[in-house]
């Protein structure tokens, strides 16, 4: 049975809604246009920890400006989105302002090689509908300490054959742990993120979308992490971000 795209889009920021605010899906109407629009399109690891929530409320709080933040329903790999009616039709549902993808398949071994086609294809698609393309490249598994800089390179494949930002998500979370291993960034599954894993990633995004420092943001009460957590997650974004311009591929 086929479900509305309505429907589905309203179920989706409905559940992105959860714990009150102002703006962005919390009171707004899904036909109100948000200044920022950011459509996340990846697995588990682009949606627990509330991190469409985290990278919203840092952008209202950075920008003083009204935000949308959603995930495209279900968890999937990229290249399984290719061909999949809802994912397509979600991607064309609003005007979307940026477009963050996240999922393409890598080998954890370094042994296999997955095609980069879909990545490619995405980021024309999203292209087409007048919305910035960012590419997700994910942290490294826990204990693991060449992961993160290997799938970032093969995200700069991508991106420097098909122009797109890149968000240096891996090479921050390699810099948080060799600098400060007293903060864990895991969940306890050594794969997914925990609570300062989503942070530290949305700062990353924060700063790729706005291009606001994300060091210049101030420390908020309402994501539960210690003042002191916070300003090192800020800093190792923005200092990391210097060291790799996201966009510099679009130039």
């Amino acid at each position: 049975m086929k479900i509305k795209l309505f429907t589905v889009l309203c179920i989706t920021l409905s559940l992105l809604s959860c714990g009150g605010g102002e703006s962005g899906t919390d009171s707004e109407a899904p036909e109100n246009k948000a200044t920022f629009e950011v459509l996340l399109m990846g697995n588990s690891h682009s949606s627990l920890n509330d991190l469409p929530g985290k990278l919203r409320t840092l952008i209202e709080i950075g920008t003083g400006e009204t935000v949308l933040t959603a995930n495209a329903p279900g968890w999937k790999f990229l290249d399984e989105r290719l061909t999949d009616g809802v994912s397509n039709d979600f991607l064309k549902s609003r005007s979307w302002t940026h477009v963050i993808l996240q999922a393409q398949k890598y080998s954890t071994s370094g042994l296999v090689n997955y095609s980069t086609e879909p990545s490619k294809t995405w980021i024309r698609r999203v292209k087409s509908q007048n919305a910035s393309p960012i590419m997700f490249p994910e942290w490294p598994r826990q204990g693991n300490y060449e992961e993160g800089n290997r799938v970032h390179i093969l995200h700069e494949s991508i991106v420097s054959a098909e122009p797109a930002c890149l968000a240096p998500i891996g090479l921050t979370w390699d810099f948080v742990i060799l600098n400060h291993p007293e903060i864990v960034l895991h969940d306890t599954d050594g794969n997914h993120s925990n609570d300062q894993g989503a942070l530290l990633t949305a700062y990353v995004l924060y700063e790729t979308i706005t291009k606001n420092p994300a060091e210049s943001l101030p420390n908020i009460e309402s994501l539960a992490i210690s003042n002191e957590i916070q300003t090192i997650l800020k800093r190792a974004s923005s200092e990391i971000i210097k060291q790799n311009p996201p966009c510099q591929y679009l130039n």
